[in-house]
C-alpha cells in the first residue's frame, strides 16, 4: 500500500480497537472468571502503526499485547480491512526501561551491586568479609573503595556509587577501613580494600543472583579451562573460562599511573560476550560450585578466542591474606 492508504486503514482500524476495549470493560463489570496471573496482568490492547516492505511500499503494523488476541476476531477484522497487507506481531507487555538492579540502590546490599568511594564513579560489591572480632565489611578493589590510595580511613562509601546516583551522606553504607596500597614502582599482587558496614545497613552475603548461593572459598587454586562466573555492576551475571594463571608482569593503567601485577588469573568470556566491562571492578569470581576463586580488577578490550577481550583477577587467597580477613557466607 501507499503511505496515505495505510494511514486511512489505520484510522478505520482504530474503531475496531476502541469497540474491543469498550466491550472488555463491560465484560469486567458483569463478573470475573478464573485465569492465569500472566494473562490477568497483560493488557488487552492492540497498537497500530506503519511498517515498511521490501519493495518500498507500506503495510499496517499491528502490535498485539495479549496472547488471546493474536487469532481473535478483532485482528482478523483488521486483516480483512487492510486486505492482508499487515505486519502482525505479538509484543506482550511493554515496560519502562530502567537501570538493572545492580546499578540501583539495593537494600539489603547485595553481592554484585554498585558501590564506590564518594569521590569515585562506580565499582562492584565483591563480597562481605570480617576480621577476628570485627564487624562485617564490604570487599572490593582499592581503586573502587580507596580511590587509588588517595582516600583516608573513615571516608564514606556509597551504594549506589556516585555515577549511578549515589549521594553523600544519604547513600552511605560503610566507611573505608583498610586497603592494600597500589605500588606504582614495583610489582603488586592485589588491588583490594574493605569498608565497615554501617550500623543498621542490612546486607545479603550469599545471594549471587542467577548463579545461586555463595558456598565458601575454593581450597585449591584455579586451573586452565576452569569454568567461572561473576555478578558485576555493569554486565551483571556473566560466565567465562580461565585461560591463564600465575600470570606475571601484567601492566594495568590507572588514573594515577601504570602498575604491574604478578600472579594473576586471566579469564575470557563465554560465547560471544565479554566476561567483564568497566564498572565490574571488585566483582567476586566463583567456580562451578559457587566457591570464591578471585577478585576481578582489570580488563583488556582485545584478546580472547571470541575477540571480546580478557579479564584479570587477583587470586582470592592472596586477597584474604593481604587484608587478614575471612569471607562471610
Amino acid at each position: 500500500m501507499k503511505l496515505d492508504s495505510v494511514r486511512d486503514v489505520k484510522n478505520q482500524a482504530r474503531g475496531i480497537v476502541s469497540q474491543m476495549l469498550r466491550n472488555d470493560v463491560s465484560r469486567r463489570k458483569l463478573g470475573v472468571r478464573a485465569q492465569s496471573i500472566e494473562n490477568a496482568i497483560q493488557p488487552r490492547s492492540i497498537a497500530l502503526g506503519v511498517a515498511g516492505t521490501n519493495n518500498g511500499d507500506y503495510k499496517l503494523a499491528v502490535r498485539v499485547q495479549h496472547p488471546l488476541l493474536v487469532e481473535g476476531k478483532e485482528v482478523q477484522a483488521i486483516r480483512e480491512m487492510a486486505k492482508g497487507e499487515v505486519d502482525v506481531r505479538y509484543i506482550g507487555q511493554v515496560q519502562k526501561r530502567q537501570a538493572p538492579w545492580y546499578q540501583q540502590r539495593c537494600r539489603p546490599v547485595r553481592i554484585g551491586c554498585s558501590v564506590a568511594h564518594f569521590k569515585v564513579t562506580a565499582g562492584t560489591v565483591g563480597a562481605f568479609v570480617q576480621s577476628a572480632g570485627e564487624a562485617a565489611m564490604v570487599l572490593s578493589n582499592n581503586h573502587v573503595l580507596a580511590n587509588e590510595n588517595d582516600a583516608s580511613v573513615g571516608d564514606a562509601i556509597l551504594q549506589p556509587g556516585p555515577y549511578d546516583g549515589g549521594q553523600n551522606p544519604a547513600d552511605q553504607i560503610a566507611t573505608l577501613t583498610q586497603f592494600v596500597p597500589i605500588n606504582f614502582a614495583s610489582p603488586n599482587t592485589v588491588d583490594c580494600a574493605v569498608a565497615a558496614v554501617a550500623a543498621g545497613i542490612a546486607f545479603d552475603s550469599k545471594n549471587l543472583d542467577q548463579i545461586g548461593q555463595l558456598s565458601g572459598v575454593r581450597p585449591s587454586p584455579v586451573d586452565n579451562g576452569d569454568t567461572v562466573a561473576k555478578v558485576g555492576r555493569t554486565t551483571g551475571v556473566t560466565h567465562g573460562t580461565v585461560v591463564s594463571f600465575e600470570l606475571d608482569n601484567v601492566t594495568v593503567g590507572y588514573d594515577n599511573g601504570s602498575a604491574t601485577f604478578d600472579g594473576q588469573i586471566e579469564i575470557e568470556g563465554a560465547g560471544t560476550f565479554p566476561f567483564s566491562q568497566g564498572g565490574d571492578s571488585g566483582s567476586l569470581v566463583v567456580d562451578q560450585e559457587n566457591q570464591a576463586v578471585a577478585l576481578l580488577f582489570a580488563g583488556a578490550e582485545t584478546g580472547g578466542s571470541n575477540g571480546q577481550g580478557l579479564t584479570y583477577a587477583n587470586p582470592i587467597a592472596a586477597v584474604l591474606q593481604a587484608l587478614s580477613i575471612t569471607l562471610i557466607v
